[in-house]
């Protein structure tokens, strides 16, 4: 909870200081020659025998000391937080991803990735290629003829909570691998986040989220993070500074801040998301029900999540019984929900994914991957689940008055 934080370092305060400065003094030239050509890589340099910062864009006190709070809940080897959560994919996908390194994927994705990956990259050139299943990498390695620079999984997915198993995609990477060609595994952890999911201790190389969502939790900062391995992390560091995606360290405060309270709010949301649930499951108007809780999946996936979640976490995707029209009349019925994309806050998001989050997603992908006309997603926050269950109720007997008469 208190990681990358010492009262003594900031006269006994018992919170951090924020450090609002663009800059740092170097106590002598030679010390700030040596400081910047060590940052800058300059061959035969260095580094300094003592660490210090530069400018903000490189490092901050306060944001270095957000990163070893998130590093410390992962369990990982470093952490770095970003300006939002597509800086903080798009930068890990440039940093490990080129002309020679394709991208391999499951689908589905965020809106905003499977934009990148599908209309950005290709015009980069780096070839993309989608994958049906972790059970295809051998058969698209043969048919490419040539291996991936990364394997990336989001997993539960957004928005209809397929789950991929973490370690096939590890394991397959590692044996793919040499030195001259690393083949890493990346995993969107946004869904369930430290607490209820740990891919590095299944296999995967790098972890990135949007850290507006369950790390920050308040819908108060738009932040993104990348956590994982320090060979990985390193590249993906060099890029941010010149990119320029580096967070600013108000929000980075506030993350700290928000960390200090993950495991109790992910705890209760889940717990609130489990009544929810079970209401819903019965539900005469809902048509199906996705979630990332065994009960709701098949045997495999049941399998998968069994061996590699702690928990279902406080997400859910139903479909209303009809269509567009249907989920529209059930979106604008509710009280307590809010409309409103994001996820993972202390108060309850209700949204159309086919016709907002994942808006730009091509209408083929969107039938392939179960995002449907009449799909709601629904983020369980802190309210009383019981209020929640009568707003749901309330709204789907507007939307389907047919099925709930």
């Amino acid at each position: 909870m208190f990681a990358g934080y010492d009262p003594a370092e900031g006269k006994g305060a018992v919170k951090p200081p924020i450090y609002l400065t663009s800059t740092f003094i170097f106590p002598n030239a030679a010390t700030g020659a040596q400081h910047m050509e060590s940052a800058y890589g300059v061959e035969g340099v260095e580094a300094p025998e003592q660490p210090g910062y530069i400018y903000s864009r490189l490092a901050n006190p306060t944001v270095v000391g957000a990163e070893q709070r998130l590093a410390a809940w992962d369990e990982s080897e470093d952490a770095a937080f970003f300006a939002s959560g597509m800086a903080a994919i798009s930068t890990t996908l440039l940093a490990w991803s080129g002309a020679d390194r394709p991208v391999w994927f499951c689908p589905p994705l965020y809106g905003g990735t499977e934009h990148f990956l599908r209309e950005v990259l290709p015009g980069m050139g780096v070839q993309v290629v989608e994958l049906n299943g972790l059970g295809d990498l051998d058969a698209v390695l043969e048919r490419e003829g040539r291996r991936p620079g990364l394997v990336y999984l989001e997993t539960p997915a957004n928005p209809t909570m397929q789950q991929h198993r973490i370690a096939s995609a590890a394991e397959w990477a590692k044996r793919h691998s040499t030195e001259d060609h690393p083949v890493l595994t990346v995993v969107d952890n946004t869904f369930l986040g430290p607490i209820l999911q740990r891919p590095l201790e299944h296999g995967a190389d790098l972890l990135v989220y949007s850290a507006t969502k369950y790390l920050g939790g308040h819908s108060d900062l738009i932040a993104g993070a990348v956590s994982g391995r320090a060979v990985a992390m390193q590249r993906v560091k060099e890029f941010r500074s010149f990119l320029g995606g580096t967070l600013d360290p108000n929000t980075a405060w506030m993350l700290g801040r928000s960390m200090e309270t993950l495991h109790v709010r992910v705890e209760r949301q889940q717990a609130h998301a489990e009544e929810v649930l079970a209401f819903l499951r019965t539900h005469p108007a809902v048509a199906s029900l996705q979630s990332a809780w065994p009960v709701d999946c098949d045997a495999e996936t049941a399998a998968i999540a069994a061996e590699q979640t702690r928990g279902g976490g406080s997400m859910i995707a139903f479909e209303v019984k009809g269509g567009r029209p249907e989920a529209f009349a059930f979106l604008d019925a509710l009280k307590h929900f809010k409309l409103a994309v994001s996820l993972g806050s202390v108060e309850s998001l209700a949204e159309h994914p086919a016709s907002m989050t994942h808006a730009g997603v091509p209408a083929d992908v969107k039938a392939a991957t179960g995002i449907t006309e009449g799909l709601i997603r629904l983020s369980i926050g802190l309210e009383h689940p019981q209020d929640l269950i009568a707003d749901l109720d309330q709204a789907l007997k507007v939307a389907v008055p047919a099925q709930t008469a």
